[in-house]
């Protein structure tokens, strides 16, 4: 993530950013042990925020995997920067059904 850090109170929460991995791997278990005829991909795009010499900083522009460029403004923003990287792999194979079980967090939530 970079240098716009959680306050500590935020901090103590930021376990149920997982709740989405989570729940897909779940839920993928659940049809592998159901032998269902599908054909299952999961991808569960995991990301560290933590500070250091080669993480992001805000004015940073980052390219992403369909090749479209972000700006970064906050970089508290990681996790939407991988699922969105995630979403264009996902769609590369043209699925019939795709299902996203993204945990938005209190910024994402502010955003929609």
């Amino acid at each position: 993530g970079g240098l716009d850090i959680k306050p500590a109170a935020a901090m103590l929460t930021m376990k149920k950013d997982m709740g989405g991995a989570a729940h897909v791997l779940g839920l993928a278990a659940m049809v592998m042990d159901a032998k269902l005829p599908v054909r299952l991909r999961v991808l569960v795009p995991a990301v560290e925020n933590a500070i250091s010499g080669d993480a992001f900083r805000p004015g940073d522009v980052l390219v992403a995997r369909n090749g479209k460029t972000t700006e970064i403004g906050n970089t508290d923003a990681e996790g939407r920067l991988v699922l969105a990287d995630a979403l264009v792999e996902a769609c590369s194979e043209a699925p019939d059904l795709l299902v996203d079980c993204a945990t938005l967090t209190g910024a994402g939530r502010g955003a929609l």
